[in-house]
């Protein structure tokens, strides 16, 4: 009994130093562990902020977007105006056209104007008569001049409303070169921040969350670095065999670029497909970011969804459909293949070809079927869809 008092004892013992070394322990872990979870916190409020100031960015570059969409659709409006002007001032003009024409036959018939005139006078039957006929003359010549001051006058307005539609036209251009181009730095600009975002929400993220942030930033860096490498993109230098520069000298010493060889191969059912679709829209005015029948279209809208039609996914904007099509010359360019253009910086207008030097596209004048030749300057490259 002695020997197994000993050992009870002995083990009590030894569970009261156990637990106390086992006290001692915990509360250094558990300081430890408040002082983790405080600066996880602060981590945490670091990195959100953090994210929410790549979102601000992104914001601050929408709100400039926006308000150049503001003035371009302003001056699609003042074009409108203006046309309208046109329009009437050119019928009016018509209209006293054929009614002069027809005084001009009339004289004509006659000797002379003065003697059509005098002919009614002289035939009046009496002093009453001829003041009435003189007044009628009278009031006649007038109608005459005041026919013919009023023509020349809208001649003169109609040259004006012309070189107003002119410049509207030029201003309509360069606000729309200047959008595409911001779209194309808010792509880059996107998966830059997204990566950077992902990256940030990685170091407060639990292990299984960390490995899916990780593959998603990879995918996001990828994306913007094949974005950036776009942003060098530039029109393509056209140069024939007698010069250096891509130009050819005119009888007057004047430089014109030169012509592309662009082939004319026949498209696949699908490219027929949305070529059709395409074609429905002729003539529907150019609408920033539309990508269906409803908003209308901007140029990569357009594209996207008449292949769509035909069974075809493309992505939404110019330099990613340009990523995802494969690179052909354009000798090899046959019907249905995509053409890019950049205005210096970046991939930012697409069409889709028609063959014979002309495509199908939208733009600032609306969806229309265009030759190729001005848009030459311009020229990055045709893609086929894969």
């Amino acid at each position: 009994m002695g020997k197994r008092n000993k050992w009870r004892k002995s083990m009590v013992l030894a569970v009261a130093l156990a637990g106390g070394l086992l006290f001692n322990t915990v509360q250094p872990i558990e300081a430890h562990a408040e002082e983790t979870s405080q600066q996880m916190i602060d981590k945490k409020a670091k990195i959100d902020a953090e994210v929410k100031k790549l979102e601000t960015e992104l914001d601050q570059l929408q709100q400039e977007i926006d308000q150049k969409v503001k003035v371009f659709n302003q001056v699609q409006a003042d074009i409108k105006e203006v046309d309208a002007g046109i329009v009437e001032t050119e019928k009016r003009i018509e209209q006293r056209s054929t009614i002069l024409s027809e005084r001009m036959a009339a004289y004509q018939a006659q000797d002379n104007t003065v003697g059509v005139y005098l002919s009614v006078v002289l035939e009046a039957k009496s002093f009453a008569d001829l003041m009435d006929r003189v007044v009628a003359v009278k009031t006649l010549m007038d109608a005459d001049q005041e026919l013919v001051n009023q023509q020349e006058a809208d001649k003169a307005k109609l040259e004006e409303q012309k070189a107003t539609l002119d410049e509207k036209q030029k201003e309509l251009q360069k606000q729309f070169q200047e959008l595409q181009q911001k779209e194309s730095e808010m792509e880059v600009k996107k998966a830059e921040n997204q990566a950077k975002s992902l990256a940030l929400k990685a170091q407060i993220a639990t292990k299984q969350e960390e490995e899916r942030l990780e593959a998603e930033r990879k995918a996001a860096e990828e994306e913007a670095a094949r974005l950036r490498a776009l942003q060098a993109a530039t029109p393509v230098v056209h140069v024939n065999n007698n010069t250096n520069n891509g130009t050819s000298s005119n009888n007057n010493g004047a430089s014109k670029p030169q012509p592309i060889i662009v082939g004319s191969g026949a498209g696949t059912a699908s490219s027929g497909d949305a070529i059709s679709t395409a074609k429905q829209f002729l003539g529907r005015s150019y609408v920033w970011g539309g990508s269906n029948p409803t908003t209308g279209f901007d140029c990569s809208g357009l594209v996207q969804w008449s292949y769509k039609q035909a069974g075809v996914s493309l992505p939404r904007t110019a330099s990613q459909q340009y990523l995802s099509t494969k690179r052909i010359s354009a000798s090899e360019a046959r019907v249905g293949d995509l053409v890019f253009f950049s205005y210096g910086s970046g991939v930012a207008h697409v069409g889709i070809y028609l063959g014979n030097n002309t495509m199908i596209d939208a733009q600032n004048k609306g969806v229309v079927i265009e030759s190729l030749d001005w848009w030459n300057q311009y020229l990055v490259g045709f893609g086929r869809i894969q």
